[in-house]
């Protein structure tokens, strides 16, 4: 780093900077309540909008003893957006929105039929996007591999959880069950900040209502 000077005044200097997957203490509860010794070791995987981060927690959070991340990797990567031309409301709700929505609610004909202007390229997008969300598993799996080859546990977390969960799975298919992705996984991190700084007893925090945003009226 650096040298810095300060006319009259007492200067510090910064020794060393350690940067760490802020997705990981998603998995905290997970890991508390799973029996797991010092001995465990549980791959915490982050995929979401524009990076993937992947983190090694050894035991109930002894240590982290490995750190990724990736940010070409992400759920911006998992689907196409199609022209704004295809939009059903292009003006009224952000294409980005739209699209985010159309990759999770890809199997709902009626929402995709509510976004999608011209119904005649339904057929291709959807499939455009399951190509897509394909890739996107195989690559998080592949890195995942490649950084963890034989973890004890896997978390899943981040918006884009669900959509790799089938890859990880098929990768890590050894450990079943232990292969877990977090509840409503979007907001994992943050439920679990709220339970760590709570005062007394909170054992649940409810889950954020995600509110659709409407034609304008």
């Amino acid at each position: 780093m650096r040298d810095i000077s300060l006319n009259k005044g007492e200067l510090f200097r910064i020794a060393d900077v350690q940067v760490m997957p802020e997705s990981l203490p998603a998995a905290l509860s997970h890991l508390l309540n799973s029996n797991v010794t010092e001995f465990t070791k549980s791959l915490v995987i982050d995929c979401g909008g524009t990076t993937l981060d992947m983190g090694v927690i050894v035991g109930e959070f002894d240590d982290v003893s490995a750190i990724y991340g990736n940010n070409e990797i992400g759920v911006a990567d998992g689907g196409p957006t199609p022209p704004v031309s295809c939009w059903r409301r292009p003006i009224a709700t952000p294409a980005i929105w739209v699209a985010n929505e159309l990759i999770k609610r890809r199997h709902d004909m009626d929402f995709v039929k509510s976004v999608i202007n011209d119904e005649s390229r339904i057929e291709e997008i959807l499939e455009r996007v399951e190509i897509k969300i394909q890739e996107l598993g195989d690559q998080v799996a592949y890195e995942a591999k490649k950084f963890a080859k034989n973890p004890n546990r896997v978390y899943l977390v981040g918006g884009g959880a669900h959509l790799i969960e089938s890859a990880v799975r098929e990768t890590y298919a050894t450990l079943g069950d232990r292969v877990v992705t977090i509840e409503n996984p979007q907001s994992a991190l943050s439920r679990e900040i709220c339970l760590y700084h709570a005062d007394s007893g909170v054992e649940t925090v409810a889950a954020p209502h995600m509110a659709e945003v409407g034609d304008d009226e």
